[in-house]
């Protein structure tokens, strides 16, 4: 058991490790060369246009959903409004140019217009809920202390003459020093659970669960793709099989939007970074969207629905939509691993060196 636990637990280290060093990095460049306030004049808004450009910036990006929060959370920190940050949060890890390709290849066209729906437009009611109900975690408190010392920078007069290579050097730095130690701690946290609840719980009997469709249910699937940790690309041959077994296409709708958008490490995160409010509108919207499209999706396809799971057919799009997907190297994802364990340990130690300064220090105090 303790090796099937350590297996799961580094699987589910390389699944997202690779996605979250990239994100760290573009969060450093961001940091670098976006100035505050050209981001919160774009995304720090309640508009409606600010939930498109979100939307639209995170369906093109193939990032899993651990990948995706350091770049979430450096928006969110930057200026962006909860609202657009939860837009990119839901479309990043839901839908991507190479899963459409697989999903039409595999699912079907009538599942796949329904996925490209609940692509676009999911993502912006979610932007709508997180503006109307975000309250006090609709801005950062980072922002909101800098709006409140009013610290204003003349657009015209200020030029800033640091070396392109050096801002490139600082961002990457803090991206890693500042957020990734931050963020990598509490997604330690989620796959350590993740990899406890797979090993009590065998992933061979979850299989066993979807391999008969007669027991899959709508409910069903949305626990166990809040189990099972899938990206945007390889939760789409699963669901395939499934279906062609006999399994109802609302199945398919409802784990392609929960099995990739909500995990353990990523719902983590979300409460311990942003806030309790954040991570109940987050998983409730999700969870209740992904059932009842789900729900609709089967009113609207079961009677005429007809699988066409076919591999001989499919292999053409299948392998357009691998050249588009990015792919790393087996040694690329373990030093990406390592990098993220290393970090999640180091913030760890540090906090327990802290606490146990602390009581000392307060002992001394005592019997002073």
């Amino acid at each position: 058991m303790i090796m099937n636990f350590l297996y799961v637990f580094w699987d589910f280290l390389l699944i997202s490790s690779e996605w979250i060093v990239i994100s760290l990095i573009l969060s450093g460049i961001i940091h670098a060369f976006v100035r505050p306030q050209v981001l919160q004049k774009s995304i720090g808004n309640k508009k409606i246009s600010s939930l498109i450009k979100t939307t639209i910036s995170g369906a093109i990006l193939p990032i899993c959903s651990c990948g995706v929060l350091p770049l979430a959370l450096s928006l969110y920190r930057t200026g962006a409004y909860l609202g657009p940050t939860l837009s990119f949060l839901v479309s990043t890890p839901i839908i991507n140019p190479a899963a459409i390709i697989v999903a039409f290849a595999m699912l079907g066209k009538e599942i796949t217009i329904i996925y490209i729906l609940c692509g676009i437009f999911l993502p912006l009611i979610i932007g709508i809920l997180g503006n109307t109900f975000g309250g006090k975690e609709l801005i950062a408190p980072e922002v909101l202390k800098l709006q409140s010392m009013n610290i204003k920078i003349p657009e015209t007069n200020y030029v800033d003459k640091t070396p392109w290579y050096k801002k490139l050097y600082n961002g990457i730095l803090w991206g890693f020093n500042n957020l990734g130690i931050e963020i990598s701690r509490f997604i330690l946290i989620g796959t350590l659970f993740g990899a406890v609840l797979l090993t009590v719980v065998p992933q061979s009997f979850v299989m066993q669960y979807l391999s008969n469709p007669k027991l899959v249910s709508i409910l069903g699937i949305t626990l166990v793709g809040c189990m099972m940790y899938v990206c945007a690309l390889g939760h789409i041959p699963l669901i395939a099989a499934l279906i062609s077994a006999g399994a109802s296409p609302g199945i398919a709708i409802t784990f392609l939007i929960t099995g990739v958008a909500t995990n353990i490490s990523e719902l983590i995160s979300i409460y311990k970074l942003i806030g309790k409010r954040t991570l109940i509108i987050y998983l409730v919207s999700m969870l209740f969207f992904g059932i009842l499209i789900g729900y609709i999706t089967n009113i609207l396809l079961t009677d005429n629905f007809t699988p066409i799971f076919d591999l001989s057919n499919s292999s053409k799009q299948i392998e357009i939509a691998n050249n588009i997907n990015i792919t790393f190297p087996d040694w690329f994802k373990n030093i990406c691993a390592i990098a993220v364990l290393f970090m999640g340990l180091y913030s760890w130690f540090v906090i327990i060196v802290k606490k146990i300064k602390l009581i000392v220090s307060r002992e001394k105090e005592v019997q002073c």
